[in-house]
């Protein structure tokens, strides 16, 4: 070989190291421009649940603000359905001042449910029917020719607000007869 030759066949090596590290470094480039990708894809995803989760937080925070306020509330609704039931109906049908005082009652107890309904407060009054475990606490059984697990009684009305619970019915629920 001349010497020609072997300045060529050496700069054909130097030329062929030199375009093994430029692929190696392309390829180091791409690897690393790949896994930025796919980061930046990850944390857009971790952004928009971020966002989701925060909305979400903020409607469910303002749906129950009001669930301190309504638990007292509810307790108030509950002594004008108490005033109005056990009311003298004779006295009412006798004493035109007891029936207007009555009908006072009714009609307040009437517009505070409208504004409990408005603000989705739900009365949970569930006579005769089936026990639900979710809405109701049972506080004793009754046996009864009724099918078992109904309902009897209602010795306090429950209350949710916007399908959560805030205060469970008391109940008496029919058992089988022995």
């Amino acid at each position: 070989m001349t010497e020609n030759q072997e300045q060529t066949n050496s700069e054909q090596q130097v030329e062929k190291s030199e375009l093994d590290l430029q692929k190696e470094k392309i390829v180091e480039l791409e690897n690393k421009n790949s896994d930025l990708n796919d980061k930046l894809l990850r944390t857009l995803a971790e952004l928009e649940n971020t966002r989701r989760r925060s909305k979400e937080e903020l409607e469910k925070s303002s749906k129950f603000a009001v669930t301190n306020f309504a638990s007292d509330l509810v307790v108030v609704a509950e002594n004008f359905f108490l005033a109005s039931e056990n009311s003298p109906k004779e006295e009412i049908a006798k004493n035109p001042a007891i029936k207007n005082y009555h009908d006072a009652i009714v009609m307040t107890e009437k517009e505070l449910m409208k504004v409990l309904e408005k603000n989705q407060v739900t009365r949970v009054f569930p006579i005769n029917e089936k026990f639900d475990h979710n809405l109701h606490e049972a506080i004793s059984q009754i046996e009864s020719e009724k099918e078992e697990g109904v309902v009897l009684q209602v010795i306090q009305s429950g209350y949710a607000i916007a399908g959560r619970l805030i205060r469970p019915a008391l109940v008496v629920v029919a058992k089988a007869k022995s």
